[in-house]
């Protein structure tokens, strides 16, 4: 029985595999727009380009092309941080039940109180006031303190 790591593994390479249509194991700027427009990205050559600079580069590797060992990091990077973010806009949503993109001392507070849990409105307050701006909290804000607990506080 294979993992998912081990499967995830094997897809990357077969997607890296059908792309390289000149098979010399690199994306160029034209096969990598390939991927892009695959998953529903309209890049220019030159957001192409700028990406592939974006890569750490092996010792006398082409500045305009992707290897496979870059290829797979950056799938699987992104991979990871959009399964955190759409974890972590799930928990928002669950306390934005007005949908308007903000939380607020009352939206948690009542979250909390469904949930069974007394906590004092002020020190909610504070919480809010040390987060956010104008007394509420966006994703963004959110996001950056659950990713970055140490810092945030």
């Amino acid at each position: 029985m294979t993992s998912n790591s081990e499967t995830l593994e094997v897809e990357i390479r077969e997607l890296f595999d059908l792309l390289d249509t000149n098979k010399d194991d690199r994306l160029a700027p034209k096969e990598l727009d390939c991927v892009l427009r695959a998953l529903g990205i309209n890049a220019t050559e030159a957001d192409l380009i700028e990406f592939i600079g974006e890569l750490p580069k092996e010792e006398g590797q082409d500045k305009d092309c992707v290897t496979y060992d870059q290829y797979a990091a950056k799938i699987k990077s992104n991979l990871d941080i959009s399964n955190e973010t759409d974890s972590l806009q799930g928990v928002f949503n669950a306390f934005d039940h007005m949908s308007d993109g903000f939380l607020t001392v009352s939206k948690i507070k009542g979250v909390l109180s469904n949930l069974g849990i007394s906590f004092p409105e002020s020190e909610i307050q504070m919480i809010v006031n040390q987060i956010g701006t104008d007394g509420r909290i966006s994703f963004d804000q959110f996001q950056t303190l659950m990713l970055n607990t140490e810092d945030s506080l």
